[in-house]
């Protein structure tokens, strides 16, 4: 069990739609070190990849070209219909790309800090 304090980053929760192909890099709060995935669909799961960049023009520059880790149904991390999740993904500006089993419902997607 942690003792760590979740805040979130107030104003900065984004919804992604649902979708069977993979989705384009958006670029997560560079002052956020962890996410809530938030799956609303009652039947598709969705895939999460978050990509680290090592400098804030390599991760602009990647969502830009659609760049970042493109998930498939098979890899990245599973979040189950209806389901919540906490992810640590460190400190580092970074992309998230999503792909779902089916046109259905959303991944809402809430940054935070965790210390």
């Amino acid at each position: 069990m942690s003792n760590a304090v979740f805040s979130p980053a107030w104003g900065s929760t984004q919804s992604i739609a649902n979708s069977a192909t993979a989705t384009a890099a958006t670029l997560l709060p560079r002052n956020a070190n962890a996410i809530i995935l938030t799956n609303t669909s009652a039947t598709a799961r969705t895939h999460v990849v978050v990509t680290i960049y090592t400098s804030d023009s390599d991760a602009d520059a990647a969502v830009a070209g659609g760049g970042g880790t493109a998930p498939t149904t098979s890899s990245g991390l599973p979040i189950l219909p209806n389901q919540q999740v906490a992810v640590y993904c460190g400190p580092g500006p970074s992309v998230i790309r999503t792909i779902a089993t089916a046109a259905d419902g959303n991944i809402i997607i809430t940054p935070a800090n965790v210390s």
